[in-house]
């Protein structure tokens, strides 16, 4: 944060990264991007972490909310399904207890196809030094649809530890 950091991603599953991360911005959450993600494919479940997220970050409001690692389409169907995850993240948000929806993937495919659909407002993907298939359709696609492209794994998930730039 001292270093100008403004944007902090997070994800319900990743160990005690909320709790650390809301014990460093405690009373510094002013001109923040808070970002945490849950992967739940149904409603009570995400409510549930939902509500985790906010008390393991100590705020009351999450600037993105995720759908983690849709992957598949069975993935995406369940999110989308009466009762579905996605039907939560919607009434969190118009509750104003989280600013926008978001979804992260592992599969090109996938994430094109969510990034076509008009209901996700970021697309997180890994994009790298080394990983650079997103340049040819998923980023631009997002650009076309005003959909916030979010690099996963900048640093290549440790794979770059000796890479020569030339």
């Amino acid at each position: 944060l001292d270093a100008g950091i403004t944007f902090i991603d997070t994800a319900h599953g990743y160990g005690t990264s909320e709790e650390r991360i809301g014990e460093a911005i405690r009373g510094r959450r002013e001109g923040l991007v808070l970002a945490s993600k849950s992967p739940a494919r149904d409603g009570e479940t995400f409510q549930a972490h939902l509500e985790q997220s906010f008390t393991r970050l100590g705020v009351d409001y999450i600037d993105l909310y995720q759908f983690h690692n849709v992957a598949t389409a069975e993935a995406l169907e369940q999110v989308l399904a009466p009762g579905g995850a996605m039907e939560a993240a919607l009434r969190a948000r118009e509750a104003g207890r989280i600013g926008h929806i978001g979804v992260t993937s592992h599969n090109l495919q996938m994430a094109i196809k969510m990034a076509d659909m008009g209901i996700f407002e970021t697309m997180m993907f890994p994009f790298n030094y080394v990983t650079r298939e997103p340049l040819q359709e998923l980023i631009p696609l997002c650009q076309r649809n005003g959909v916030g492209f979010i690099a996963m794994k900048p640093m290549g998930g440790g794979m770059l530890e000796d890479a020569t730039l030339s």
